[in-house]
């Protein structure tokens, strides 16, 4: 059953099948939650880009974006995305997640260049 959050994650954000047919993709990452997920992917300032976070599993996990105003967020690992619009300031930006007590499950995070 360890697989079933993995493909829910998967499907939900739509990373399972990713190619050049999408050139609005940035960067993509599946990890268990009990791992966390940190990631820095280089975006272009000046533009926009869309975030989306989904847990799978049980429990919650908290997200950390790190911006001009930083974003911290309790996510619930019930498959439902949370999204967040994101202005490049320049270069990097962190995002992590960290499992709470308890959390069980997979965590799925994708970015792509905002429609413009």
């Amino acid at each position: 059953m360890a697989s079933q959050p993995r493909r829910r994650g998967q499907e939900t954000l739509g990373t399972a099948d990713l190619g050049a047919h999408e050139p609005r993709f940035v960067e993509a990452g599946l990890e268990r939650v009990g791992d966390g997920s940190h990631s820095a992917p280089e975006l272009s300032p000046g533009n926009s880009y869309k975030l989306a976070v989904v847990c799978a599993g049980s429990g919650k996990i908290t997200l950390s974006i790190a911006l001009k105003n930083p974003v911290r967020r309790t996510v619930a690992c019930d498959g439902v995305p949370y999204r967040q619009d994101l202005a490049a300031p320049s270069g990097k930006v962190r995002i992590d997640t960290a499992a709470l007590p308890g959390a069980t499950g997979m965590v799925a995070w994708r970015v792509d260049q905002a429609e413009g």
